[in-house]
């Protein structure tokens, strides 16, 4: 009896799997390949993943411009007003080539916070390498990074033409070295589209052009584009 009993367990283990029901396939599926589907949908999050990586960085930028303690509505996504009004004036499609506006920075000592030495060494580190086209601050914050050695931006009268230097000639920002001498390096955006048509939140925005610049034309264009030149 008992060998019986042996021998109708086996026929029933040894059923066809597709004589099984519906459920009895998944339950077989689930116990014995449980491992390998999980392994796959592993692989296939993994390359989903890195694609998608691969695309979000696969671009070129045409201008990287840092806000210092600005914010404006889409500022975190690169939907924000100067992102976009730029992008459309360089005619470039924001997709492959782009407008870079990182507004993660802040020069405003406050305490218990190394937001300031962060910000400082970064932009140290991205200006060294080339990273930084534009810079954007208030108006006391303008020449933080500039000495008599290295005025930190591009001399104005370099770049502009004397017809454009003269149309916003009110605008200028100097810095002044040791020596008494004057170079404009700067200008006010506070009367610009840059203020007035967005909610930046920062009084007196101020732009000079990163002496180390890849991207010179673009970072000119961008004094054009804000004063309509």
């Amino acid at each position: 009896m008992k060998q019986l009993f042996k021998k109708r367990d086996v026929k029933e283990q040894m059923t066809p799997f597709k004589d099984l029901s519906f459920s009895q396939k998944l339950s077989y599926i689930w116990e014995y390949y449980k491992y390998y589907m999980l392994a796959a949908v592993i692989i296939v999050v993994v390359v989903i993943s890195f694609i998608n990586a691969y695309r979000r960085n696969n671009y070129t930028a045409e201008c990287s411009i840092i806000i210092i303690d600005g914010k404006m509505s889409g500022y975190d996504d690169g939907t924000d007003a100067i992102t976009t009004g730029f992008t459309e004036y360089l005619g470039i499609d924001g997709d492959k080539h782009r407008v870079e506006c990182d507004y993660n920075y802040s020069l405003i000592p406050k305490m218990f916070d190394q937001d300031v030495s962060v910000s400082q060494d970064k932009i140290y580190t991205l200006a060294s390498t080339g990273s930084i086209d534009g810079y954007i601050s208030r108006r006391d914050y303008i020449d933080y990074f500039s000495t008599d050695v290295e005025v930190f931006f591009v001399d104005l009268r370099e770049v502009l033409t004397v017809e454009e230097l003269d149309k916003i000639s009110d605008k200028i920002i100097y810095y002044t070295k040791a020596d008494g001498t004057s170079i404009p390096i700067a200008v006010d955006l506070s009367e610009t589209k840059i203020k007035t048509d967005t909610n930046l939140t920062m009084d007196d925005p101020c732009y000079g052009i990163v002496v180390s610049t890849q991207k010179l034309d673009n970072a000119v264009a961008f004094i054009r584009y804000a004063f309509d030149l």
